[in-house]
């Protein structure tokens, strides 16, 4: 099941911030303890996080129509599809969601990125990090500020940016 790492209920005690968030990251990572790190960089940068063990689950997330501005995805996550698999899916129904594809051991060969995507090799500084999702998230705000303004001079919103918060 997909963890909604921001949300009140399962935020540890201490301060928390009532900023609006940078962007929506949905973090797929098989592994716990990777994906625990990852996660908690992305919220002390102010990103909001939804965390995704799996493709599947990743895929059911964007399915249930939750906004999200970046996918980080990590390439080997077995059983089941990898990165490669996720993010082919990921473009070609979601395509105003921006991809980061992470890996330590396996670099994509030719095709194995949509165009636009982004591959970050591991391990990897948090600056690096951080700045790699915040050129996404840029890129993913403005590419729908452009389709609302299209979608508002043509007199109809895209439907894609009408979203579920989660």
């Amino acid at each position: 099941m997909a963890t909604f790492a921001n949300c009140p209920v399962l935020l540890p005690l201490g301060p928390v911030s009532h900023q609006q968030p940078i962007g929506v990251v949905l973090l797929v990572e098989d592994e716990p303890l990777v994906r625990l790190v990852t996660a908690d960089i992305l919220l002390e940068a102010n990103f909001r996080v939804i965390e995704a063990g799996d493709a599947e689950e990743a895929l059911r997330v964007l399915k249930a129509e939750v906004a999200v501005d970046v996918l980080l995805s990590d390439v080997e996550m077995p059983p089941g599809m990898n990165g490669f698999e996720l993010v082919g899916h990921v473009h070609r129904d979601w395509p105003g969601v921006e991809i980061i594809v992470s890996s330590g051991r396996e670099w994509p060969k030719e095709n194995d990125l949509p165009p636009g995507a982004v591959f970050l090799a591991k391990p990897y500084l948090n600056a690096t990090l951080l700045s790699y999702v915040q050129e996404a998230v840029m890129r993913a705000q403005e590419a729908r500020r452009l389709r609302r303004e299209a979608g508002a001079a043509g007199g109809t919103a895209p439907a894609e940016d009408i979203s579920k918060t989660a």
